[in-house]
């Protein structure tokens, strides 16, 4: 049974405002893709590939993951189009960041972040097909994270959210900052 962790309900508004303001002061990286950004200052993709980008910079992946460069992979069809050539040049903590189109499945364990787009028809099987690789896997997909899935890209009225499972990420080997944690709309945990 999957439980959930609710981020926001029921808090006050000055503890609101408060959590808030410390989660942009603590992950100042994520404040233009996080929620109080709203979604229709840029377009939906765009923000989606900034939320990609600032996700490898609050995770830790295991010794035996680690390269001389992060892979982004995406498994189409994806919505994600030319905005991705932001991300052309770009590194994290120093490393580059590759961006690979069509992976083939087999492939996807060289990876460090899968996107896996609401389109694709298995996308439930993907996440299943990584069980205990250092990789995790994010989509916009509703119920994404009930498949296995790590981060769920989740629309809240005119804003891009996310959430994130724990318990997937903890099989996948991976440590995710508390910073983004803190962010993140809900937590899920398959206890």
């Amino acid at each position: 049974m999957l439980r959930t962790v609710q981020r926001g309900g029921g808090l006050c508004r000055k503890a609101a405002a408060s959590k808030r303001w410390a989660g942009a002061l603590l992950a100042l990286p994520l404040i233009f893709a996080h929620p109080a950004c709203a979604a229709e200052t840029a377009n939906e993709a765009a923000v989606k590939v900034a939320f990609l980008y600032n996700f490898f910079k609050f995770i830790e992946w295991p010794e035996s993951a680690s390269q001389s460069k992060f892979n982004l992979c995406l498994v189409t069809p994806h919505d994600l189009g030319d905005n991705l050539l932001a991300l052309e040049g770009k590194t994290v903590n120093g490393k580059p960041l590759a961006v690979l189109q069509d992976v083939p499945a087999k492939d996807l364990k060289t990876c460090h972040l899968v996107f896996i787009g609401k389109s694709t028809a298995n996308a439930g099987d993907i996440p299943r097909d990584l069980k205990g690789a250092p990789v995790v896997t994010v989509s916009d997909k509703p119920g994404f994270l009930q498949q296995n899935g790590t981060i769920g890209l989740v629309q809240d009225g005119n804003r891009l959210n996310f959430e994130v499972n724990l318990d997937n990420a903890n099989a996948a080997n991976v440590r995710i900052s508390a910073q983004l944690l803190k962010l993140a709309r809900n937590l899920n945990l398959n206890k």
